[in-house]
């Protein structure tokens, strides 16, 4: 079980930095467009919550089983 919590740390930690690399690069290529539309916020917004439900269930899964009786 630790093994499956440390994988999915890691895809966390992955998807985190791939997120922000490519969301930096798009905001790049938007201003350096000139563009008036600033679209690479909406890529940000929609992949963050991406980003955010996957942290979620690392947050959940990393304290194991409930121990409820």
């Amino acid at each position: 079980m630790a093994a499956q919590r440390n994988l999915l740390q890691l895809s966390f930690v992955i998807h985190a930095v791939v997120y922000a690399v490519v969301v930096g690069g798009l905001q790049y290529i938007n201003h350096a467009t000139s563009s008036s539309f600033n679209w690479a916020v909406i890529v940000a917004w929609a992949w963050g919550i991406g980003l955010a439900a996957h942290g979620a269930v690392w947050l959940m899964l990393r304290r194991g089983p409930s121990r409820a009786t």
